[in-house]
């Protein structure tokens, strides 16, 4: 009576591959050495020889298994986290930070880009598509990432509250990509001087002056030659200095000649002038326009950009009664009591982690706007609170 060897089994058929090297030694039943580790299976008939006659150290056999169950493990946790980054939406900071890299070259090299156009419409449609998505991420991305250049982080800033002012408002597809393209490129023909000049403009040459006059129909000029064939988005960039008192430049029209979405984009341009250039607490420039009302600008449309960026905007900085510096993350339907994160107590180093606090409770309900100084932190630090 033949013995059977239990210290052997079959080798799974699936460790027997056609033009690959043998895991381990082959015998048969009888014991006769088929074939050894690392010689090759090179034909149908020897793999299939190999997979009904062949058997293998059950050891080996065993230890194959359990490095083939963890590949398969390891392979399933990949694709779980694979899965879960492709669901969570990219972050509006980041995604703003590259808007504002590809904005800058575009405009200070204008046309001496061949694909200039295609270019500013692209990133005129990742600042709409931000707005639709995440706007308080967008709102919060202003507000804390940096632009190396002063005059195109502008650009961009304005482009962004028109696209928060043009959703709100339920502008057509049409109107809100020429609001914000318009916002976005309405001072194209004198970027490369005005960052020459650095904002000193109380000491410009007359060519720099007659310059400055003649932006926006340059402006146009430069974008038509680009291909642009909007007719709105030339109106506005046209007339973006036109002020209904026929003040303005560089035509003085006056009263409804001015089109009212450029008496926004001139809103638009003052508000994060204010803010960014002139540091301006956020809530206090918003404030501003709208208890002292400016004859430039229409009511409504103030009432409306304040609205939608909130007393406290994301990404600006409050105390709470805590005595706590937090950042604003989120809006809510109270103007008052946004989500906020705690970065720190106001005489004490910052928190290892931004602790979420809830407004509407007394304990931590906000006092005032502080400086961003007052946070002691960098926006990367900031960073995961708007990542969905």
């Amino acid at each position: 009576m033949m013995m059977i060897d239990s210290s052997k089994t079959r080798l799974p058929s699936g460790f027997i591959r056609l033009g690959e090297a043998l895991p381990v030694d082959v015998y048969h039943k009888s014991g006769i050495l088929l074939l050894k580790k690392g010689h090759y299976v090179l034909s149908p008939e020897q793999r299939a020889l190999l997979a009904s006659a062949g058997e293998s150290e059950r050891s080996e056999v065993d230890a194959l298994l359990e490095q083939e169950r963890e590949r398969r493990e390891l392979a399933e946790r990949q694709n779980l986290r694979n899965r879960i980054a492709e669901a969570r939406q990219p972050n509006p900071l980041t995604e703003y930070e590259f808007l504002l890299r590809r904005s800058e070259g575009l405009l200070l090299h204008g046309l001496a880009l061949p694909d200039l156009l295609a270019g500013l419409q692209a990133v005129a449609a990742g600042v709409q598509e931000l707005a639709q998505r995440q706007p308080d991420g967008l709102i919060a991305a202003m507000l804390l990432v940096p632009g190396r250049e002063q005059v195109t982080a502008h650009a961009l800033r304005v482009a962004v509250l028109l696209a928060l002012a043009g959703k709100r408002m339920q502008l057509a597809a049409s109107e809100l990509e020429a609001l914000c393209g318009a916002g976005l490129t309405m001072n194209i023909a004198i970027t490369p001087l005005l960052v020459r000049l650095g904002g000193q403009l109380d000491t410009l040459t007359e060519p720099e002056r007659e310059a400055i006059l003649a932006h926006p129909i340059v402006s146009s000029a430069i974008l038509r030659e680009a291909g642009l064939s909007d007719e709105l988005w030339h109106l506005l960039v046209q007339t973006h200095h036109e002020v209904a008192d026929g003040s303005g430049y560089p035509q003085g029209l006056q009263g409804d000649d001015v089109p009212a979405l450029a008496r926004l984009i001139a809103l638009a341009d003052v508000l994060d002038e204010q803010i960014s250039v002139l540091r301006v607490l956020p809530a206090q420039a918003l404030a501003a326009l709208f208890r002292k009302p400016d004859a430039r600008f229409d009511p409504a449309q103030v009432s409306l950009l304040v609205k939608e960026l909130g007393i406290y905007p994301p990404g600006s900085f409050v105390r709470l009664a805590s005595g706590e510096i937090a950042v604003v993350t989120f809006r809510t339907e109270r103007a008052n009591a946004p989500r906020v994160a705690a970065l720190r107590k106001e005489n004490g180093p910052p928190y290892a982690e931004p602790l979420l606090r809830e407004t509407r409770q007394s304990a931590w309900r906000i006092i005032d706007a502080v400086p961003a100084g007052l946070a002691l932190v960098k926006p990367g630090f900031l960073l995961r609170l708007w990542q969905r």
